[in-house]
């Protein structure tokens, strides 16, 4: 311990990000990694132990809320401090910067570690994958493409149900994947909008979030998603385990359940208007 350091993170660790991502089997391409920085560069840490990087956290704030994610420690290095010490510096970075509540999500197997640090316990997050086959065919008559100049109506849509604007994040995964993020409008006002990106393994959907008087909807927006792949393209969803909905949605689209995470919070209990509305989350990195 006596001979660990951490530092911020440089554009010249994201490979050893990348990498030990691959060594824990996370499904996090390089553009990924990248673009988890570019969201809140001076959120991310490295640490050092006598000059070898041995591991990383991100973290990154919406004004009240933070949430804290891609923390790894190499694993020769563990059950020593390291990953405390890490968690630690990306508390204190969010909480000196405003933020009142801190959210991470984490696997069953190593939850202690946080509640040890003050976090509780909130909700699970599951997991689903399926591998894309054609064949569910969408009448997508409420689904157009998303454009770039929604992007400010659809972060305030999302605030409703998130509970926090998360501009930032919407617009660079927007800006990286413009043909695959779409928006549903009844009567001129939004409903929902979903959001799919490229990983190491497939693809992501996520955000994913619609009104959840409309789940009709909801089942469009993630079938124009599939309709655009591939057939034999895996594509993964992380649900909230309490939207029923959502869950119902990926069960009858042949979605199967690979893992669960904890979601867990630090702080002023956060406040979630409507969570029904989370029909997938955008990572378990940023919410």
């Amino acid at each position: 311990m006596s001979n660990v350091s951490i530092r911020s993170l440089r554009e010249s660790d994201l490979e050893f990000v990348y990498k030990s991502c691959m060594n824990e089997h996370w499904n996090y391409s390089l553009r990924s990694v990248e673009r988890v920085f570019a969201y809140e560069p001076h959120g991310c840490f490295i640490a050092e132990s006598d000059g070898e990087r041995v591991g990383h956290v991100f973290s990154i704030g919406y004004g009240r809320v933070g949430w804290i994610g891609l923390l790894i420690v190499d694993k020769e290095h563990r059950r020593s401090g390291v990953g405390t010490l890490l968690m630690k510096k990306a508390k204190s970075y969010l909480l000196d910067s405003g933020v009142e509540t801190i959210k991470l999500e984490s696997v069953p197997e190593i939850a202690n570690l946080y509640r040890k640090l003050g976090f509780i316990d909130e909700l699970d997050s599951l997991r689903f994958m399926r591998v894309n086959k054609k064949g569910d065919h969408a009448a997508n008559l409420n689904v157009a493409l998303l454009r770039m100049n929604e992007i400010e109506e659809i972060a305030k849509f999302d605030s409703r149900y998130f509970g926090a604007n998360r501009l930032k994040v919407l617009r660079q995964i927007y800006e990286d994947n413009p043909k695959l993020c779409f928006i549903s409008r009844v009567r001129s006002q939004i409903v929902g909008y979903i959001m799919l990106y490229e990983t190491e393994n497939g693809y992501r959907v996520g955000p994913w979030v619609c009104n959840p008087c409309h789940s009709s909807i909801a089942r469009e927006l993630l079938l124009k998603c599939i309709d655009i792949l591939e057939a034999n393209t895996k594509v993964y969803i992380g649900v909230p385990a309490v939207n029923n909905m959502a869950v119902k949605i990926l069960q009858d689209l042949d979605f199967k359940q690979y893992s669960k995470s904890i979601r867990m919070y630090f702080g002023k209990k956060p406040k979630i208007e409507c969570i029904e509305g989370i029909f997938a989350i955008g990572g378990p990195e940023k919410g």
